[in-house]
């Protein structure tokens, strides 16, 4: 018996457990702010044909294979993926990508926590003008006029939404950057909602561009700061309290969501909102990019590659039918997407209806789609304050069930990685307060008055053709080089010989070992040709932020890298092994119980007699 089956590891207490803390760390903001925008973009319900597409033939076999994966060595993603030792890399850049995603979506959460707050107002500070922060352009319900905008395409566009002539008053060429006192107003080349003014001027107190870093705005720094706090007081004390915090944290945004839509539902133009959220433009299929950005949803919405999923796998109890449990989260999870177009679509029909404006110049994606446009949106509706404090704890819970999730993967990889850490209490509340002590010092970065600007950087290039290839290295891994049958007998001592025999079974097959590594690769291929400087309200972001961007993207592969490199040399090199070894299925990658490893044994036929686990119970094989 081994070091490793002595290791106690932790399980969740209840049934569900489980299955709510991956749909709570699945189902994220993206489901509110990222999806309905993608589906309006790119086709309507035409949209919905790839999303699905790939939901089938990417989502569900990489989601059933990182949590069967879990689940069967119980260990998170930095120990799971050595099956093949030239693979185990993957687990490292997993957890690259995962931190990346921890440093910078708390601040997206103390944005939600900083709104609930405001909202618990008889007034909705965002709700008029107000003359303390107030543009030119800023327009509400007590100064709506029938506004004559300008296409303003001979003279100059400024940011404030004013117009101006292309020379100055004396004579010279105008620029946005000069006084204003010596340019010419035209009119109004754009409005602005008074959400929109208190987002970017009071709340972010934005920077002109990235290049201007500016100070640290303190309301940032103490939302960021209690975000931190919250995180950790669910972490901290490990699943056994986190699993009960997610019978409310997963279910509850479900029981706003349907309130939200039951009341935007019943405002005027919500059906010519909906109208265009699933209208559906075939044509847009013929481009290959909205095939990417659907795949690349999948991606983000079901949290593959990013480690999670087996790291909450991991505490499953061996014998859970992980293949049901990651069927219903997949599906679950992208049905509420769809949901939440619904809900989020019928609020901005509403608020086309009421300003007079097209839908598509109402719609903003990302942030702006959750701090701006429902925000105004809900300052119209009698009763304001609740609708705002309800979607903005809905925000909230979304984002701490996502950031509990990935704050515990990492902590299981590290705990994992590192046993002793976790030796006694005192050594765990350690280990974890310096983790988020790491993660809360980098996250100031987001403080500052550039701090959104570094959110987009991050949110572009931390999940792009990254977890595409780590995606198809996954299903390599297993379909090619440990071979499917081998993990069909593992996977026979978890599930049954019933259902890894079955028919249906050998889905898996053809999905692991071909259609999804050769989709995603494919993909990955398109992502990178139309890789791109980012582009943010009609504005480039200086070159300089495209090459930050892809040392973050490439940082994300050193363990795909440099894992491979350091086994050619130690192992190649030095220990003259040959270099085919390094590709050869492991027979040690195995349970971390040992009455389980036994059974796996048994399925390769590797048990010759009972004597090989000497001082065991056998009982159990009988059953097996």
């Amino acid at each position: 018996m081994d070091n490793k089956s002595k290791i106690k590891r932790e399980t969740w207490s209840g049934r569900f457990d489980f299955f709510l803390t991956s749909l709570g760390y699945a189902v994220g903001l993206g489901a509110i702010w990222r999806f309905p925008y993608l589906c309006y973009k790119y086709g309507g319900g035409a949209f919905l044909i790839p999303y699905f597409v790939f939901l089938f033939l990417v989502g569900i076999p990489l989601v059933f294979l990182e949590m069967a994966i879990g689940q069967f060595t119980s260990t998170g993603p930095m120990t799971c993926w050595s099956m093949v030792s030239i693979f185990r890399g993957i687990g490292f850049s997993v957890n690259i990508v995962n931190n990346y995603v921890n440093i910078y979506f708390t601040m997206i959460l103390a944005y939600s926590m900083y709104y609930l707050i405001m909202s618990m107002n008889t007034e909705l500070p965002w709700q008029y003008c107000n003359p303390k922060w107030i543009a030119k352009n800023c327009v509400d319900n007590r100064n709506r006029m029938n506004l004559t905008l300008l296409s303003c395409t001979d003279d100059l566009k400024c940011n404030d939404g004013l117009c101006y002539s292309s020379l100055t008053s004396t004579g010279s060429l105008a620029s946005c950057d000069l006084n204003k006192t010596q340019l010419i107003e035209k009119g109004f080349w754009n409005l602005a909602y008074p959400s929109e003014i208190f987002w970017k001027e009071v709340l972010l107190q934005k920077s002109s561009s990235i290049d201007e870093s500016g100070y640290i705005v303190w309301q940032l720094l103490v939302a960021l700061t209690v975000a931190w706090l919250v995180i950790t007081a669910s972490v901290i004390n490990g699943i056994k309290v986190s699993g009960k915090v997610v019978y409310f944290t997963s279910i509850f945004p479900y029981f706003v969501l349907l309130v939200l839509g039951i009341r935007g539902w019943m405002l005027e133009g919500a059906a010519e909102g909906i109208k265009f959220y699933i209208y559906p433009d075939f044509s847009k299929l013929t481009n290959l990019k909205v095939w990417v950005e659907a795949a690349a949803q999948i991606f983000f919405t079901l949290s593959i590659s990013y480690g999670g999923l087996s790291a909450l796998a991991s505490y499953n109890d061996y014998k859970t039918n992980i293949l049901r449990d990651s069927i219903l989260v997949s599906i679950a999870n992208c049905a509420t997407s769809v949901f939440a177009g619904f809900v989020v679509f019928s609020y901005i029909g509403y608020l086309s209806k009421i300003t007079g404006e097209d839908i598509d110049q109402v719609v903003q994606a990302g942030q702006g789609l959750a701090f701006v446009v429902y925000p105004f949106a809900v300052t119209t509706i009698k009763g304001s304050p609740i609708w705002s404090v309800l979607f903005f704890l809905m925000m909230l819970i979304l984002g701490l069930d996502s950031s509990m999730g990935s704050v515990e993967t990492f902590i299981t990889s590290i705990f994992d990685l590192f046993p002793k850490f976790k030796k006694n209490r005192l050594r765990r509340y350690l280990s974890i307060l310096t983790l988020i002590g790491i993660y809360f010092g980098l996250g100031i970065l987001f403080c500052l008055q550039s701090g959104s600007y570094w959110i987009e950087i991050f949110d572009t290039y931390v999940g792009n053709w990254t977890v595409f290839l780590l995606g198809a290295l996954e299903s390599i891994s297993i379909g090619w080089f440990y071979g499917f049958n081998n993990f069909r007998k593992d996977l026979s001592t978890m599930l049954g010989t019933k259902i890894t025999d079955s028919i249906f079974f050998n889905i898996f097959r053809i999905l692991w070992c071909f259609l999804t590594p050769v989709i995603v690769l494919f993909l990955m291929v398109v992502s990178i040709l139309n890789y791109k400087v980012i582009e943010s309200n009609g504005n480039k972001f200086p070159y300089w932020t495209f090459i930050v961007g892809n040392l973050i993207t490439f940082s994300s592969l050193i363990g795909v890298v440099f894992w491979p490199i350091y086994l050619i040399i130690t192992r190649v090199y030095i220990k003259k092994q040959p270099f085919r070894s390094l590709f050869k299925p492991d027979k040690n990658w195995r349970p971390l119980k040992d009455e389980n490893k036994i059974m796996v044994d048994l399925a390769h036929g590797r048990l010759e007699k009972p004597s090989y686990y000497e001082n065991q119970n056998l009982e159990f094989i009988e059953n097996f």
